[in-house]
């Protein structure tokens, strides 16, 4: 249950790179091993971690050569961590204020020995869920506020819209049905380590198509059990008029795990992150 401890669901595999590397290759690193995130290390000490989000925010659309750039210009630091002994519920509530997708654990002696991620959370979100006898739809859970760009659209136009507006994945349209998404994962596999002009490639190109949407009226259970079965972070969710009506996010999934009919050891802890949740002052969109 969410009162126990992050060390039964962190993954102790760590991916590291060294901090004398250019920012070009973490970046293949990262692509090469899928994964969204690396650890930053002077010898064996972690001093950093570059993300997918560190992608787009420091590195796409600026002016720097990331095959001359050191990764230290471009980390996350200080390290953000909780020990071993942190409740799962608790490290949900730093993950959520920090918009942070992963979080690392730190053991004995302050040494970094694991990590926990929002698809581990999903995992344990999906496994609390069944069995409960679901009322809530996708619908009730999902996220309005769409950002969509037309499929004609550069992709540096595309990147400028997702820093501003501080998005993690945009909706493409083609005459206003849906073509496909475009995220962080693309941003780093599909642009970040290609050379091409992104000013001149439309975002049709590096898009993911083919998308898989979840409907409206299905329960909430079944499509985080479909998105976690399916590696998805993100998924539209299609309107009783087969219309595009929503998005499904990593954040809605946190919502999700909040309103569980879980055990009353945790309860206080969930009212403590729902009042942050609910404060219109601490409020993030998206």
């Amino acid at each position: 249950m969410l009162s126990n401890k992050v060390r039964e669901i962190m993954s102790t595999e760590l991916i590291t790179a060294p901090v004398a590397s250019t920012t070009f290759d973490v970046m293949q690193t990262m692509a090469s091993k899928n994964v969204g995130r690396i650890i930053i290390t002077d010898g064996r000490n972690p001093v950093g971690i570059f993300t997918e989000h560190d992608v787009l925010t420091r590195v796409i659309n600026r002016s720097l050569d990331p095959k001359a750039t050191p990764i230290d210009q471009v980390m996350t630091s200080p390290l953000q961590a909780v020990s071993l002994e942190t409740s799962i519920v608790e490290a949900l509530g730093e993950m959520y204020r920090g918009r942070f997708r992963h979080l690392l654990v730190r053991g004995e002696g302050g040494a970094i020995v694991g990590m926990i991620s929002m698809r581990r959370i999903l995992k344990l979100a999906v496994e609390l869920g069944q069995g409960l006898q679901e009322s809530r739809t996708i619908g009730n859970i999902m996220s309005l506020g769409l950002t969509t760009v037309a499929e004609a659209q550069s992709i540096y136009e595309t990147l400028e819209t997702m820093i501003r507006q501080d998005k993690r994945c945009v909706v493409v349209l083609s005459a206003r049905l849906l073509a496909g998404i475009f995220t962080e994962r693309d941003v780093l596999k599909r642009v970040a380590i290609k050379d091409m002009d992104t000013k001149k490639t439309p975002i049709r190109e590096v898009m993911t198509a083919n998308i898989v949407m979840a409907p409206y009226s299905a329960f909430v259970g079944e499509v985080l059990a479909e998105m976690y079965q399916r590696g998805f972070r993100h998924m539209p969710i299609q309107g009783e008029k087969g219309n595009l009506a929503g998005i499904v996010s990593m954040t809605d999934v946190l919502q999700y795990a909040k309103a569980l009919n879980i055990d009353e050891m945790v309860r206080k802890a969930w009212r403590e992150v729902a009042e942050f949740w609910d404060s219109e002052e601490q409020y993030t969109p998206g």
